[in-house]
């Protein structure tokens, strides 16, 4: 009787475990995964204006007398996370501000978050100590946190010493390389 009774008691305890563990299974469980995620950032450097313009109303005013300088300034936004230089070239116009076979003296200055700013105008030209000289070049060092950097275009337009240029618009332009 008591082989009865213990065979009982198995029965019951047995089915009492697998409706335990059906009611889990229908109720539902848990079985958690970890998921490893890695991101790559290239290093790289971009202005956030690939094509930024100086129109005559950036100017501080007109030329409007012989020998008179105006000045304009773009101020840039270049990101990198990387040590950079940034490399002037001339564009159109050779650099220089021109209306046909007419020319306005132009010089320029690099200014704001490089290593060593201009303290004076480079003349538009490829000479030494020119602005557009191959060793005319303009470091940005990388600070961790902070990849964002001010870099300021200044441009410089005088107009003749012994006549009155024609009147109009002179234009020119320049390319400012940020390599690593």
């Amino acid at each position: 009787m008591n082989n009865k009774r213990n065979m009982k008691r198995v029965f019951w305890v047995a089915a009492a475990a697998a409706l335990l563990s059906l009611a889990t299974a229908a109720n539902g469980g848990s079985d958690p995964a970890s998921v490893s995620i890695t991101a790559t950032v290239d290093s790289f450097a971009e202005w956030a204006d690939g094509s930024p313009t100086i129109g005559a109303a950036d100017w501080d005013g007109h030329i409007t007398t012989v020998s008179q300088p105006r000045t304009a300034t773009e101020a840039l936004t270049l990101y990198t996370n990387v040590n950079i230089t940034v490399t002037p070239t001339a564009g159109t116009n050779s650099g220089i501000l021109t209306k046909s076979t007419d020319t306005l003296t132009t010089s320029y200055k690099i200014t704001g978050d490089v290593g060593t700013p201009d303290s004076t105008w480079k003349a538009a030209g490829t000479g030494s100590g020119q602005f557009f000289n191959t060793s005319n070049t303009y470091s940005v060092t990388y600070t961790s946190g902070d990849g964002s950097y001010d870099v300021n275009l200044l441009v410089q337009a005088v107009s003749p010493a012994n006549e009155a240029p024609e009147s109009g618009d002179y234009t020119c332009g320049t390319t400012l390389t940020a390599s690593w």
